[in-house]
């Protein structure tokens, strides 16, 4: 059920601004492309028409005719716009759908929830990117389960260490083992640790 939920598209317009701005475009274009094509027609086929048949009576016909026409192209243009208005928000829809979820997963991993990862629809565009985006917040996870069971351990065994140290109740020999595991476990840690560059070049 929650596939099927997850497969359903609940809202078109996810990225208001980005989608109305790239469906605006492609209407302008449309809108000038078609207003160049209808204008040429017309003015070619007047020339033409007009040329063949000089007599008034004809050219009167042909004047009814062109405005004919007209009126339909009146009704049909908005029709078209309006279709493709609607196919360019489900075209926008492929791509500001996941970069609405990219956000959403990189605020929330910002806040430090590594349990997070991008999850698209099979005929979402961004692929590529979401998969390399999951990819980074899987090694962030794996370091930081790394980083926080070495942590863990030095904790355990520096309080050990201290409380029988403070209680006297361990020979040199197993505190320098201990230390030496101590040191051992920070060595581990430094290592996981120096994978980062935190140098801006």
């Amino acid at each position: 059920m929650a596939i099927k939920e997850f497969l359903v598209r609940k809202r078109f317009l996810v990225q208001k601004s980005l989608q109305l701005k790239y469906t605006a475009l492609v209407l302008v274009a449309i809108l000038a492309t078609s207003g160049i094509i209808v204008l040429t027609v017309l003015v070619t086929h007047w020339i033409l028409l007009t040329e063949k048949f000089s007599s008034y009576e004809m050219r009167w016909a042909l004047t009814e005719v062109f405005h004919q026409i007209n009126r339909w192209l009146l009704l049909e243009i908005p029709a078209g716009l309006a279709v493709a208005a609607f196919a360019a928000i489900i075209v926008t829809h492929k791509v500001a759908g996941p970069v609405y979820h990219l956000q959403k997963v990189a605020h929330e991993v910002a806040r430090g929830d590594l349990t997070r990862s991008v999850r698209l629809r099979r005929d979402d565009e961004l692929k590529n990117l979401s998969t390399a985006f999951n990819a980074v917040i899987d090694n962030m996870h794996l370091l930081v389960t790394k980083d926080r069971k070495l942590i863990m351990e030095l904790s355990q065994l520096s309080t050990t260490l201290y409380s029988n140290l403070k209680d006297k109740k361990i020979k040199e020999e197993e505190a320098l083992v201990m230390i030496r595991k101590l040191n051992d476990l920070i060595g581990e840690l430094k290592a996981l640790v120096l994978q980062y560059k935190i140098e801006k070049s």
